[in-house]
């Protein structure tokens, strides 16, 4: 699969822009130079400036057969379904992220993406996510100190 780089360099733009508009409405932290908003303009600025090479790059280059060119994979064996899975997935667990948590929702999708990318062996895949999921959870919370919504674990654990 091939994709313009114009067209991956206009995503880049538009994400930066997000980045940048989401940041703006953090709040400062008191006593320091630098508040939470730094990271994500840093990202922000970093994706603009690879996006605009990249639209500069496609424009420059004279050869341009489409935006998207579908290779060889994309034709066969319901590859085209697990991209649109794992896309799909995840822009449902963000659109959910809240009512639903994180250990409860990442632990459904990663069960349910590597229960179909390793031939439905569902339980084997439930006992290596639950866990892994656990973890990014507990990492979040206790090291990062970075609370990840629990949704309707609320109160249950830690």
């Amino acid at each position: 699969m091939r994709i313009h780089d114009s067209l991956i360099g206009l995503v880049l733009l538009a994400l930066a822009a997000f980045l940048a508009h989401e940041a703006a409405g953090f709040p400062p932290m008191p006593g320091q130079r630098f508040g939470p908003s730094l990271v994500p303009n840093l990202l922000a600025a970093g994706f603009a400036l690879c996006g605009l090479v990249l639209v500069v790059a496609g424009i420059r280059r004279r050869e341009v057969r489409g935006l998207v060119e579908l290779g060889e994979w994309a034709r066969k064996g319901g590859h085209i379904l697990d991209v649109g899975l794992v896309v799909g997935g995840l822009a449902l667990l963000i659109a959910f992220w809240r009512p639903v948590g994180f250990l409860l929702g990442a632990t459904v999708y990663t069960t349910l993406l590597a229960a179909r990318f390793r031939g439905g062996r569902w339980l084997s895949s439930l006992l290596v996510c639950a866990p892994a999921c656990f973890a990014i959870d507990w990492a979040f919370r206790r090291l990062l100190l970075v609370p990840l919504p629990q949704g309707p674990l609320t109160g249950l654990y830690w």
